[in-house]
């Protein structure tokens, strides 16, 4: 069983009584529809991450959140980090699909230009040649595996007709996201005043890595590409220990910052680890090194916790008239999330939109009335369908689970 006590809430015009453990009544509510029935914590010690000395540090889980970071962070430069969100803006725009390369790019004197002032001045760059044609999927290869600076200026120029535009994208993206801590000044990162933290950082990454073309090219150790012939992904982490990305990055005022994304297996499921590691003076193998040790430590907490059991009893309806309660179960199956040890979760019931208790008096068993959502202190990691366990017919009907 979900619960088992009582305690009485009302969602609606349809009373719930849901149950607590010690049975005091139910709070917290987030809207009118909408109620805290039991909140639970993941049995086990919460991951004992070793935070990085100087910089900052944060760990997340694809799909679930960020499992810690660093204390007292702060926006800071990031270097070629940036090019993730140029990355995302433009697959936003121009998605591709796996095995597609989307439209071609005609390299142009300006676009020659970039390139030749950028390499003048000791930045990463990727040679491209006036005349020939590249295809969106070969730019976002040499953006993300060598880090090529002009060619993230290609890509924001070929989006937006020029870099401030296609910055603003950037920024609306991050807003979109929730990374309250970031702000974008350019597309590739060599502008200081592109800024983030460890945390926002990783979850960019798990956005960016739901993506199977991003995914496809951040894995590779190289790729070939006109007229240099073979380029190297500068991320020193892609193939240690199952590391499969993401992007890392170095200015004198960054240091080195380093995104690493590595598989790991819980209950035979896939899950996709990340590290996020910012500010490091000694370069990106320290780095590298940091990020490793915090995808140890928090696959070795990563559980898949049973948050639902089969046809538990979460709450039952009380309708006008005098009619007997109804109860409302859980999913048919046990159902899993996957977090970690030590983690506070909170069990929230929501009513169906538009339900009423004269309609519900009608429904048959199995009907879906409402929603039982999973909640983490960042957001919803589960939801199921609550259903009615039985018909209500009459001040003495039926109220079993059935």
């Amino acid at each position: 069983m979900l619960l088992g006590a009582v305690a009485l809430v009302v969602v609606g015009a349809v009373a719930l009584t849901s149950s607590t453990p010690n049975g005091v009544v139910a709070s917290g509510r987030r809207s009118p529809t909408t109620v805290v029935v039991k909140t639970m914590v993941v049995p086990g010690a919460y991951p004992a991450l070793k935070w990085p000395k100087v910089g900052q540090a944060a760990v997340a889980v694809r799909g679930v959140g960020i499992v810690g970071r660093s204390p007292l962070e702060k926006p800071v430069p990031i270097a070629s980090l940036t090019k993730m969100m140029t990355a995302y803006v433009i697959l936003q725009d121009h998605p591709l699909a796996p095995g597609e390369t989307g439209p071609t790019i005609t390299v142009t004197k300006g676009y020659v230009a970039i390139f030749d002032q950028e390499e003048s001045e000791g930045d990463s760059t990727v040679k491209v040649v006036r005349g020939e044609s590249l295809s969106e999927y070969e730019l976002l290869e040499a953006l993300l595996i060598p880090s090529g600076d002009n060619i993230a200026g290609m890509l924001a120029t070929w989006d937006s007709g020029s870099i401030w535009r296609f910055v603003e994208k950037m920024n609306a993206a991050a807003r979109s996201l929730g990374l309250s801590s970031t702000h974008y000044a350019d597309a590739s990162g060599v502008n200081p005043l592109s800024v983030s933290t460890a945390a926002d950082q990783a979850k960019l990454a798990a956005d960016l890595m739901g993506d199977a073309v991003v995914r496809n090219i951040v894995r590779r150790s190289h790729v070939a590409f006109p007229v240099v012939k073979t380029i190297w992904n500068a991320n020193p982490a892609v193939g240690v220990d199952g590391i499969v990305g993401v992007k890392s990055g170095w200015t004198l005022r960054a240091n080195g910052c380093l995104v690493t994304a590595a598989w790991r297996t819980v209950r035979l499921h896939g899950v996709l680890v990340i590290a996020a590691t910012l500010g490091q003076p000694d370069g990106l193998w320290n780095a590298a090194q940091l990020d490793e040790a915090l995808l140890d430590t928090t696959t070795a907490s990563i559980v898949a916790y049973r948050v639902a059991d089969p046809d538990a009893t979460v709450a039952s309806v009380a309708l006008p008239g005098g009619v007997r309660d109804a109860l409302l179960v859980a999913p048919t199956t046990s159902s899993f999330a996957v977090v970690w040890r030590g983690l506070k979760l909170s069990e929230w019931i929501s009513a169906a939109a538009g339900l009423a208790p004269q309609t519900l008096a009608d429904e048959p068993a199995g009907t879906v009335v409402g929603e039982l959502s999973v909640v983490a202190p960042w957001g919803t990691v589960a939801e199921f369908p609550l259903r009615l366990a039985v018909t209500p017919t009459g001040p003495s009907g039926p109220t079993g689970s059935g």
